[in-house]
C-alpha cells in the first residue's frame, strides 16, 4: 500500500468535496460528488483494501484519494473497497448492494515541477510498493497512474506481486531460508511449470537436482551425456534412485546457473556430502550441459573443489569426460597430467562421479547397489 505523502486539504462546497494542496513535485486535486456514483454496479476481483469501518461514500473517497494505487472505489453494507482498476479498464457487474465511484482527480503541479517537468516526484515510490525485486518509477502524466513497477523475469502484476520462481535460488525471496525438498519453478513464459528438488546453502547459494541414480541403474545412464535428451521419471524429483530432467528443463536451469556439483548418497548424507567423494566446479570452466570433453582434447578441467576417497584439492584440475551418445559425465583420474591423482585410481575401471565400469566399492557413490550419484546446477545471488 502506497500513501501519498502530501496531506490533502478537504473542504465541503455545495455538496461536493474537493482536495487540493501541493508544495513541491506533483500532487493531486480531488473532487467528490454523490451524484457521480453508479448504483447497483461493482467491480469483482480488483479490491486491494477493504475498510469495514468506513460506511459513507465521502470517507471512502478520502481513503482512495490518499493512496497511490487506488483508481476507483465502491461502497456496500460491508464497508468501503479500494480498487486497483476502474470501469474503463474492467467491466462493471450488477449487484444491488453496491454503489461504484470513479476516483475524480487532476494533476496539481508545483512551481518546481513546472520549471523542470522531466523530473516526476509525487512520493509514491517512497513506501517501496514494488515486490519481489521490482523497481518503482513515479509517474506524473495521469492522476490514475501514479507509479509503475518494472518487474524482474520471475514476477508480474501491477506491484510484481505474482511471483514465478525460475530456479531454486528464487525461493530465497519467498522463504527465509527455504527448506530443501521438492519445489515448483516456472519457465520464462510464467505458465509452464515443473517440479525440481532443491538444496540450499544459506545465505545465497541454491542447488537444483538435474539427475540422480542408484548404482544398480548405472547401465541405464552410462551412455547418456547431459547433451542427450533422456528424461526419466522427471515428475518425481524426490525419487533419487532413478531420475533425470529433460534436456530443455536442464537448459532452462542452466541459463542462470553458475556452477555444478556431484554428490554421493545425498539423502543419507545431507549434512556431510562435502566430507568425502564430492565435486564442485564452475560452468564457466566446464559447461556440463553444453560441452563435450573427449580423450583427445583438453580434458583436464579446472574445478573449485574435489574429494575422492579423502584425497582432495582446491582450484585444481581433474580429468573429466563426456561425449554425446557415448559417455555420461565422469572422471577418470588416471588420465593425463591433471592435478588430482588419488592413489588406487590406476586402471580403466576406476571411474569416479559416474559411468562406473564398474567403479571402486571404496568410492561412496559405488559402494553398494543402492548407492546414489546426484548431479546439480548451482545458483548464487545477492
Amino acid at each position: 500500500m502506497s500513501i501519498l505523502p502530501i496531506v490533502l486539504v478537504v473542504a465541503s462546497i455545495q455538496g461536493h468535496v474537493i482536495a487540493q494542496n501541493c508544495q513541491q513535485g506533483v500532487c493531486y486535486g480531488g473532487k467528490f460528488s454523490l451524484d457521480e456514483g453508479i448504483k447497483g454496479q461493482h467491480l469483482v476481483g480488483f479490491s486491494y483494501r477493504n475498510l469495514s469501518t468506513v460506511r459513507h461514500a465521502q470517507g471512502c473517497f478520502s481513503a482512495c484519494a490518499n493512496e497511490c494505487l487506488c483508481r476507483s472505489y465502491q461502497l456496500s453494507r460491508k464497508g468501503c473497497e479500494l480498487l486497483e482498476e476502474d470501469k474503463d479498464s474492467k467491466t462493471l457487474e450488477p449487484n444491488s448492494d453496491y454503489i461504484y465511484f470513479d476516483l475524480q482527480q487532476k494533476v496539481v503541479p508545483s512551481a518546481s515541477y513546472l520549471a523542470n517537468p522531466s523530473v516526476c516526484r509525487n512520493g509514491c515510490c517512497l513506501s517501496k510498493p514494488c515486490l519481489n525485486g521490482g523497481t518503482c518509477t513515479e509517474k506524473c502524466d495521469h492522476p490514475k497512474t501514479k507509479f509503475v513497477c518494472n518487474c524482474p523475469a520471475n514476477a508480474s502484476g501491477k506491484q510484481c506481486e505474482k511471483f514465478w520462481p525460475k530456479s531454486c535460488h528464487d525461493l530465497y525471496k519467498i522463504y527465509a531460508p527455504p527448506k530443501p525438498g521438492v519445489h515448483t519453478i516456472f519457465k520464462n513464459d510464467n505458465k509452464t511449470k515443473f517440479s525440481v528438488y532443491c538444496d540450499f546453502e544459506p545465505p545465497t547459494k541454491a542447488w537444483s537436482l538435474i539427475e540422480s541414480y542408484a548404482l544398480k541403474h548405472n547401465l541405464d545412464f552410462q551412455r547418456k551425456s547431459f547433451l542427450d535428451n533422456y528424461p526419466v521419471d522427471e515428475t518425481s524429483p524426490d525419487n533419487h534412485e532413478k531420475y533425470r530432467l529433460s534436456r530443455d528443463k536442464m537448459q532452462h536451469l542452466r541459463s542462470t546457473a553458475v556452477s555444478y556439483r556431484v554428490t554421493c548418497q545425498f539423502l543419507k548424507r545431507k549434512d556431510a556430502v562435502k566430507s568425502r567423494d564430492y565435486l564442485e566446479g564452475k560452468l564457466s570452466s566446464f559447461d556440463i550441459i553444453e560441452e563435450e570433453s573427449l580423450t583427445d582434447a583438453d580434458f583436464c578441467k579446472t574445478v573449485e573443489y574435489v574429494n575422492i576417497e579423502g584425497d582432495e584439492c582446491q582450484n585444481c584440475t581433474l580429468a573429466l569426460f563426456q561425449k554425446r551418445g557415448s559417455w555420461h559425465l565422469h572422471s577418470e583420474p588416471r588420465e593425463g597430467n591433471c592435478d588430482m591423482k588419488p592413489p588406487g585410481y590406476i586402471s580403466a575401471s576406476n571411474e569416479a562421479f559416474g559411468y562406473y565400469n564398474p567403479g571402486l566399492p571404496t568410492f561412496t557413490c559405488a559402494s553398494e547397489p543402492d548407492a546414489t550419484t546426484e548431479y546439480w546446477l548451482g545458483h548464487v545471488g545477492d
